[in-house]
């Protein structure tokens, strides 16, 4: 039987966004604590064309998942897409540009804010490789954390260990539904657990994909 543990849970039907210039923007995790070095987790859905500006604190790890739409960061080259996966590490406090780079469409992305173990001067764009379903596949092989993300068929279980028991977890369903150490949790749900060794959890829809940290 599975034990329930200390959790907190945010359902994004009972989340608000705010509009920022040329976007909106909702608050998933805040700084409020209690998630480990996990420090802030902002869903952005820019304007066509539209552009956003964020800070990041000094020894920050920032990740940058496009959910849909193209974007481009400080100006850089690459334009990260769905199948990307960006990754910037700073250890002074600075800014972040980012800008939608389609003209006729929205571009929707999460942005992942860490407390970096080893602080470095970095930038990192990564291909987002889901090679096979029902298997957790890293998000980003540059982080100090355990990190998985996975697409999943329906009614499909995995038990997955922590490679640090005394961390806690940070986990997200991008699309779909999953129930999460017997939690329900449904499209752009997140939770923090703390307090276990494994976690247990089962998708409830076909193409379900869920991502997750250990924090």
């Amino acid at each position: 039987m599975l034990v329930q543990t200390p959790s907190r849970i945010r359902k994004a039907d009972f989340g608000s966004w705010t509009k920022e210039n040329q976007s909106v923007v909702s608050r998933i995790i805040g700084d409020e604590g209690h998630a480990g070095h996990l420090k802030k987790v902002t869903e952005v859905i820019l304007d066509e064309n539209g552009g956003l500006e964020w800070e990041i604190p000094e020894n920050s790890t920032l990740i940058i998942l496009t959910l849909y739409g193209k974007i481009r960061i400080n100006g850089f080259r690459k334009i990260i897409s769905p199948e990307n996966v960006f990754t910037l590490k700073s250890t002074k406090k600075s800014k972040v540009s980012i800008k939608n780079y389609l003209s006729a469409e929205k571009s929707d992305f999460l942005m992942i804010e860490l407390q970096s173990l080893r602080p470095e001067n970095a930038f990192f764009t990564e291909e987002l490789r889901i090679g096979k379903r029902n298997i957790l596949f890293p998000v980003s092989e540059k982080l100090e954390f355990p990190n998985f993300i996975g697409l999943y068929e329906g009614r499909k279980e995995q038990v997955y260990a922590l490679h640090h028991p005394d961390t806690s977890i940070f986990g997200m369903v991008i699309n779909g539904a999953f129930e999460f150490q017997n939690r329900l949790l449904e499209t752009r749900d997140a939770i923090v657990l703390h307090g276990i060794e494994t976690l247990e959890f089962e998708a409830l829809s076909e193409n379900a994909l869920v991502f997750f940290f250990e924090i």
